[in-house]
């Protein structure tokens, strides 16, 4: 059950406590119990009992052997020998008392009869309890004090089971002080079992990180560990976990019955102190049925709410799985976690049944720095969401407005909630703030890749306000992401923001914007740092309405400026054109857009003779106007179609370098390359263009962790740039890659029935009828219709990059009977298609990184690998499988080594230099710490150790993702004053684990 929940039960027998009797005469009358009429805030706050505490901390140690009534003469006096009240005389009791470590507690002689020491003895041999202690101690200093005989949650309790007073009997106090009953559990303030398991559950889900590790049973370990809470807790937030026996020792106005007791959600004292409440919307039953999705609510306390953090976790039951669920299931994006101002909020959603436990944990990290459990749910799913997607992202803040947005600075002015339900797919969302931040942002989709939807956003400041404008371009569930820092400041900025949008409308086709060098309108940071700065038209919109305008910037001299006019509109592509001119220092650009419509123009600067990479400078959305033209006056461009839908492509990637393709056709190609969420200081060495076997290749080097876009341009003779090609390059370390892909999270829960994408394909809604139309006539008709509509979401699908519904559309089309031979369309739908899976086997084997089935992939990759659009995903698939290849390499030489030579090794009572250090590499690696293998004989015992524990067989089953930065910085320290040649000297065998050690040392390093 995790740490916190304490056991202990009644003693056996009668716990004798010398003096405890005191003197009849000195006897306080015990008043009837009744609810306290202060709280426990108006009594006692802990910085001013600071010398109460130090005085019981500080008691001769020769008290503990001495009697109870020396000890409590001692503690009921205070230094300066002045009367204390009964509330500082029980605190320091509580205090002393449970400042001991009982069941860590050790003595070489024989305790003196009847001591203190004595009974902490008995308390280890359930002879006696620390509510019996108190009893005492408080009779002895003529306190009124009883000891409460009842039921806790403690550490033998199974959460969600029916309560059982064998396993959950248990004793504590009230004690009578400043006209009030209050209560005190000794134990539960002193100690706490860590690590308690039943061994029923797997933890499938960690705050939003993938996970699937089965517990073991364990009876856990009990610690010493100071529990304020337990002195003076409030009744209606004790009765949470301890049910007296005598429903007066509740000490409510109205107690509650046990069969609530059993069914209460269960509640640590983490949620009080954090002053969380149960709403109405809350749900106060621990074992809940679930339908589908369910929503907990807490309610925060308004002044404070926002700064305390949480985190949850859920488990999955091996015992109540049905069998199609009992294999590895990661659930880390099936989870909203919502943390408002005064509201927390948990939305689950169920792609398989099953029974679930959810933790909840908090912390203030004022006073803190543990995440403490919160509370526990027990959640029985029996009927699972049908066509259940996993949601688009897992922010580790959560969603909705926060305590990070108020923190960067800003405030919401459109949407103050979490979720945004849109109907067409359009959304403009309004921030502001009095401080200037620079603000970036992302979108996210379970099923397309965030190179085509950074198409599909938009990011405007304007003179303290902050616009984002959103076209979706299909229905489902979006993230927006924002990220945000102060101006100017350079480096990664941090997410603050996270909005869920939602549209039901099957049916909308929105446009993507024209394409925008970093999503921003505007002026980007880089400008200033560059010196370029725009002379007219400073902000990021332009109104064109005769279809033509002109923008102008100064640069410094050793600086050029390029310019990008571009459309999604192929027709408007055709005739729209910019001119490029100098003009009394001042580059000047004119552009002509004659046909209505939506355009961008990107200002990019390079430093002259840099010609592999651009900065985007500034950007605007251009609303043309249009102007009469003559239309075979204009060139037309015969690849407009290409130019107006820049093929877009996203790649995951460990790796620090990465080689993206050039077309062969391109000769003359420039770069911009930028973080997605932080002010980079330009870098003339991020980003080549280098030739490899004959083919040119883009060389960028990503140095941190992130989200990257690259956009490449066709550099024009007349100073402008034409983009043909779109990259959202995701860095990450190797153990996560492709963990978030939709299809490897479905794939990990699926059960059969392959519904998941149902419920996100387009209606077909056919004409209303013709008059007079016979049966056949309307047949014809509705095939016609449905055929049209099945081709139009082929182009959609191949847009969108969307298999799934690709898949679905060709089968549709091949199916009404179309010409299957000459038609061109459906032709290049199979070949995407084709694509499409070689590049989802590609990843999937780059996830499960088993050589055998990724040179398999990329066999069937190389096959399909139509105008070299798979290129780029081959060489990285590539470069995988050579590093596979030299990990099995290097495995197969440890383990072909014969066991003479592994014999040799154990024989060495005093090994030569460069042995020890080789194999202390090797078990730092696979997981020992520096202090066991320092010593050579532990290195010995482990190299001698045979079946699962054996070094071989550790070895042959090591995974680098798998292995620890700190151990393995540890292992190429102790290496490092060794070469192969001096290793190989010595011993052949330490040569064989010397080599595997410095291969994995690297591997790990690229993994973590």
């Amino acid at each position: 059950m995790g740490s916190g929940a304490s056991k202990e039960t009644k003693p056996k027998g009668k716990p004798a406590i010398n003096g405890s009797a005191g003197g009849a005469n000195n006897k306080k009358a015990i008043p009837p119990p009744s609810p306290p009429t202060t709280t426990k805030n108006e009594v006692f706050q802990l910085e001013k009992f600071e010398d109460v505490d130090q005085h019981a901390l500080t008691a001769p140690s020769e008290l503990l052997v001495s009697t109870f009534q020396e000890l409590v003469k001692y503690l009921v006096k205070s230094p300066e020998h002045e009367d204390w009240d009964d509330i500082q005389k029980v605190r320091c009791l509580f205090r002393w008392m449970t400042s001991i470590d009982v069941f860590n507690l050790k003595s070489n002689d024989e305790p003196q009869l009847h001591s203190p020491l004595e009974y902490f003895f008995k308390i280890q041999q359930n002879q006696g309890n620390h509510a019996h202690l108190m009893s005492g101690l408080c009779q002895m200093a003529n306190i009124p004090c009883v000891i409460i005989s009842g039921m806790n949650k403690n550490a033998s309790y199974e959460i969600g089971t029916k309560i059982d007073r064998k396993i959950m009997g248990a004793q504590w106090n009230a004690v009578h002080v400043g006209g009030n009953w209050r209560l005190v559990d000794g134990f539960w303030a002193s100690a706490c079992v860590v690590g308690k398991r039943s061994g029923e559950w797997t933890l499938v889900d960690a705050d939003g990180n993938v996970m699937h590790e089965d517990e073991d049973e364990s009876e856990g370990i009990t610690q010493h560990r100071i529990n304020e809470f337990y002195f003076f807790p409030e009744p209606n937030e004790l009765i949470w976990t301890h049910f007296p026996d005598e429903s007066k020792w509740q000490l409510l106005h109205k107690a509650i019955s046990s069969d609530k007791f059993e069914k209460r959600v269960y509640i640590r004292e983490r949620f009080h102190l954090l002053g969380m409440t149960l709403s109405s919307a809350s749900k106060e039953e621990c074992i809940l049925n679930v339908k589908e999705e369910i929503e907990l609510e807490f309610d925060l306390p308004p002044a404070s709410g926002e700064k305390y953090k949480y985190k949850y976790m859920v488990y999955q039951s091996r015992q109540e799985n049905e069998p199609e669920d009992s294999k590895e299931v990661h659930l880390d994006r099936f989870v909203m976690y919502e943390h408002a101002e005064k509201k927390l909020r948990f939305r689950l959603r169920f792609p398989i049944t099953g029974k679930f436990r959810m933790d909840v944990f908090g912390v203030d990290e004022e006073g803190a720095d543990i995440f403490d459990l919160v509370c526990t749910y027990v959640l029985v799913c029996k009927e699972k969401m049908k066509n259940c997607l996993p949601l688009p992202d897992c922010p580790a803040i959560g969603w909705g407005p926060g305590a990070e947005l108020k923190k960067a600075g800003l405030t919401t002015k459109s949407h103050d909630g979490a979720v945004i339900v849109t109907e067409d797919g359009n959304v403009e969302i309004r921030l502001e703030s009095k401080v200037d931040v620079e603000l970036h942002q992302m979108l996210k989709n379970a099923l397309i890749d965030e190179a085509t939807l950074s198409n599909y956003v938009i990011t405007q400041a304007d003179d303290g306000e902050y616009i984002i404008q959103i076209r979706l371009p299909q229905g489902g569930e979006y993230a927006l992401k924002m990220y945000a820092n102060g101006e100017g400041n350079d480096g990664e900025a941090p997410n603050v923001l996270n909005y869920l949008i939602q549209c039901k409308n099957k049916n909308i086709h929105n446009t993507a914007f024209p394409n925008l060098a970093t999503g921003t309108l505007g002026k980007n940071p880089i400008a200033d740092t560059l010196g370029v700065k725009a002379l007219n038209h400073t902000g990021g919109n332009i109104q064109a309405a005769d279809g033509t305008a002109t923008v102008n910037f100064e640069a410094p001299d050793n600086v050029e400026l390029l310019c990008e006019l571009h459309s999604a509109d192929s027709d408007a592509v055709s005739y729209m054109k910019v001119e490029t001119r100098q003009e009394d220092g001042k580059w000047v650009f004119d552009l002509d857009m004659p046909k209505e419509g939506e355009y961008s123009v990107n200002v990019f600067a390079r430093n002259k003779g840099d010609d592999a990479r651009v900065y985007s400078v500034h950007s605007y959305l251009v609303n043309s106007g249009g102007h009469e033209f003559d239309r075979d006056a204009y060139e037309t461009k015969e690849d407009a179609d290409i130019v107006a839908k820049i093929p877009t492509e996203t790649v995951q990637t460990s790796d620090n370098e990465v080689l993206i393709p050039l077309p062969a056709d391109m000769e003359n190609v420039t770069t911009s390359l930028h973080r997605r969420n932080a002010n980079d200081p330009p870098d003339p060495n991020q980003v080549k263009i280098v030739d490899q076997g004959g083919k040119k290749f883009v060389h960028a080097t990503l140095n941190e962790y992130g989200e990257y876009m690259m956009n490449l341009y066709a550099h024009n003779k007349d100073g402008t740039v034409t983009g043909c090609a779109k990259y959202h390059l995701s860095k990450k370390p190797e153990a996560e890659l492709y963990q978030d892909e939709t299809k490897v999270i479905m794939d990990n829960i699926k059960d059969g029935d392959d519904d998941s994408r149902d419920e996100e394909e387009e209606t077909f809604t056919p004409a209303p009828p013709k008059a007079g139309e016979t049966e056949e006539e309307k047949q014809k008709r509705l095939e016609e219709e449905q055929l049209k509509s099945a081709r139009k979401m082929i182009k959609r699908s191949m847009e969108l990059k969307d298999m799934g519904m690709l898949e679905k559309a060709i089968a549709t089309v091949e199916k009404l009977g179309a010409d299957l031979e000459n038609d061109e369309l459906l032709g290049k739908a199979k070949q995407m298609l084709e694509l499409f899976k070689a590049k989802e086997n590609l990843m999937l084997a780059t996830q499960k990184g088993d050589l055998q089935e990724l040179t398999s992939a990329i066999k069937a990759a190389e096959a399909v690998n139509f105008n070299n659009q798979l290129d780029l995903q081959i060489a990285l698939a590539a470069r995988l499988k050579d590093r596979l290849q030299r990990i099995e390499k290097l495995k197969h030489s440890v383990l072909s080594m014969d066991q003479k030579t592994v014999a040799e090794l154990k024989t060495y009572s005093n090994p030569p230099d460069g042995v020890h250090q080789s194999l202390m590499a090797t078990f730092l690696i696979l997981g020992h710490p520096l202090k066991d293998v320092k010593n050579w004989r532990t290195c010995q015992a482990l190299l001698s150790k045979t079946g699962k524990e054996g070094v071989m067989r550790r070895i042959g089953q090591f995974q680098p993702k798998d292995g620890n930065a700190k151990m393995a910085a540890q292992a190429k320290s102790i290496l490092e004053p060794y070469s192969r040649e001096q290793i190989r000297d010595v011993s052949a065998g330490a040569a064989t684990f010397y080599l595997w050690s410095l291969g994995m040392i690297e591997e790990v390093y690229g993994s973590s």
